[in-house]
């Protein structure tokens, strides 16, 4: 009886004093992992954001970029380029350049409140380049993906960014999307390929959709 009662003593004492058994306290570490990873979901501006669409473009010429972007960080993208003026034979109707590629960037990491950065974890192209193919009339050849072939890093701007702190090849990317004065806040999503010196605008799929 005496045992009974020391031992009972002593799970009491160990109880006020904090302690608990060992399935208890990996409890606790599951309650501050899910913590952990609840923290890092709110600091991904994407996951509030949801889809967003790319588009990488000089404005002239009838050629393009577009990348779609998930809130996880996985992306899909086409590339194409139509030239008219490339014909033969087999393709009267002129050339087509493409690249079809999908790929993904790691979590999203703070800079600033309108600057984020993400690093690339991996890019596939649905074809090698200089693959040939004729339809139609049409002469088809594969390529990379124009504007990510030097991809690593990439910096994501929010709406507000001030434009003057943005990079002077970003904002000669994106001059298109202005009408007469660039304004002090950036007025839509960015990416900028940091190796590539490449900037894209972007829009949630959603607005995109609705115009």
């Amino acid at each position: 009886m005496k045992k009974l009662m020391s031992a009972a003593l002593a799970l009491a004492l160990l109880t006020a004093a904090g302690c608990a058994p060992k399935g208890e306290s990996i409890a606790v570490s599951s309650r501050e992992e899910n913590t952990e990873i609840s923290k890092a979901e709110q600091e991904n501006p994407l996951a509030d954001i949801g889809a967003l669409e790319f588009v990488f473009s000089s404005g002239v010429g009838a050629w393009s970029t577009q990348l779609t972007l998930q809130s996880d960080g996985s992306f899909t993208g086409h590339y194409q380029d139509v030239d008219m003026g490339d014909m033969g034979e087999e393709n009267p109707y002129g050339t087509i350049y493409y690249c079809d590629f999908t790929g993904s960037f790691a979590q999203p990491g703070k800079v600033d409140d309108h600057r984020w950065t993400m690093v690339l974890e991996y890019l596939s192209t649905e074809k090698e380049p200089d693959e040939i193919t004729y339809e139609d009339g049409i002469k088809y050849v594969s390529s990379g993906p124009v504007g990510l072939e030097d991809v690593q890093e990439v910096w994501l701007y929010l709406p507000g960014a001030e434009t003057k702190e943005l990079p002077e090849e970003f904002m000669s990317w994106t001059a298109s999307a202005f009408t007469g004065e660039v304004p002090e806040e950036l007025p839509f999503y960015g990416l900028y390929s940091v190796n590539d010196q490449i900037g894209f605008i972007g829009y949630p799929v959603e607005e995109n959709l609705q115009e």
